[in-house]
């Protein structure tokens, strides 16, 4: 953000304030009303088309990326739960439910593609479609054994209760799962892949493992070089995939260590391992926001010394010639700041401070 665009945003909010105050007038009257809450569009409407031109034309400076992982959800109880009530100066919006996305998100989502220029991406996870092959095959196993039970040894097994092979599995998720990407209306899609580090796998293990990278990053592949203006990144480690030639092709690579850092300075350590497989101004490390209440979880996003791991990330992407930040769980900062996205705020701050 330059300094014209953080005045203006200065100036809208004040706007914001003043309407607030205007109709906590308004709420003192004991009878029935139909109240008008004013909003800063309806206050000033040139200067709020001001900002979001602004805004818009924030997208294409150079900054570092904010991404923000959301679970989206079917009701909106809150307005915790809608992406318009996330900060502006997000870059790109991450829902984690992408093939639960409902008609009344898909509003919101081009509402903020085209009035603010954020986008909206989603995740293909390795490892999500690999544990529902494995729940898939234990639910056959068990019907098995009950088909057995009821029919005898000797009965031939029917065709629908025989373990999909993985492959087969892997290929029919990708095409679900891409299947969102014009049925939602996206703008980009992601793959998470660690992959793994070989030299220490045995022959039957590396070409098992072999099997199953080429055939996850071979789909991600085709389907990229068929759609080649649609931005795809990536979360994993890139240094166990650094042969593959997609690589240099994610826009943003995130390095999903990060995800597991119990201090600020594995940081150091995790970027240092990735470093040189692709352009630093490519790379970026996610972290969680902590739980709202870490009494029930005492660990997710919080180091082994009690400081929030978001913090430690925010003020490591400040001092680094790195591309992006993600951000994970990003809706329970809504309800730990009471509305006003606090830590998120601090962040974009941080990592993107207003020109002097």
């Amino acid at each position: 953000m330059n300094k014209n665009f953080k005045y203006l945003y200065s100036a809208l909010l004040g706007l914001a304030l003043g309407v607030s105050m205007t109709a906590c007038d308004d709420w003192t009257e004991p009878e029935s009303i139909d109240l008008n809450y004013g909003t800063i569009d309806q206050a000033d409407p040139e200067a709020y088309a001001k900002y979001l031109a602004d805004l818009r034309e924030y997208r294409g400076r150079d900054h570092k990326k904010v991404y923000a992982w959301f679970d989206n959800v079917a009701e909106f109880g809150s307005q915790g739960h809608r992406i318009t009530a996330l900060p502006d100066s997000i870059d790109v919006i991450v829902p984690t439910n992408p093939g639960a996305v409902t008609d009344k998100l898909v509003g919101e989502m081009n509402q903020v593609r085209n009035d603010k220029g954020m986008q909206i991406s989603y995740c293909i996870d390795f490892n999500e479609i690999k544990k529902d092959w494995t729940l898939k095959c234990e639910e056959l196993a068990a019907r098995r054994l009950e088909f057995i039970a009821q029919n005898g040894e000797d009965a031939e097994i029917p065709a629908e209760l025989t373990d999909p092979t993985f492959n087969d599995f892997m290929t029919q998720a990708w095409m679900e799962q891409l299947s969102y990407f014009n049925a939602v209306g996206f703008d980009g899609i992601m793959a998470a892949f660690d992959g793994k580090a070989t030299q220490h796998l045995t022959p039957a293990e590396l070409a098992e493992y072999n099997s199953q990278a080429k055939l996850f990053l071979g789909i991600l592949n085709d389907w990229h070089q068929r759609n080649p203006s649609v931005p795809v990144d990536y979360l994993g480690k890139p240094q166990n995939i650094a042969s593959h030639p997609i690589l240099n092709d994610f826009r943003t690579v995130f390095l999903s260590e990060g995800l597991s850092a119990t201090n600020a300075r594995m940081f150091d350590i995790i970027y240092a391992e990735a470093s040189g497989t692709v352009a630093d101004s490519k790379l970026g490390i996610p972290a969680y926001i902590h739980a709202v209440n870490t009494s029930d979880d005492p660990k997710t996003g919080i180091f082994s010394d009690g400081t929030y791991a978001i913090d430690g990330l925010s003020a490591w992407t400040a001092a680094n010639n790195v591309g992006a930040v993600g951000i994970f769980n990003t809706a329970n900062d809504y309800f730990i700041s009471a509305g006003h996205y606090t830590t998120v705020r601090n962040l974009i701050q941080t990592v993107n401070p207003c020109a002097k």
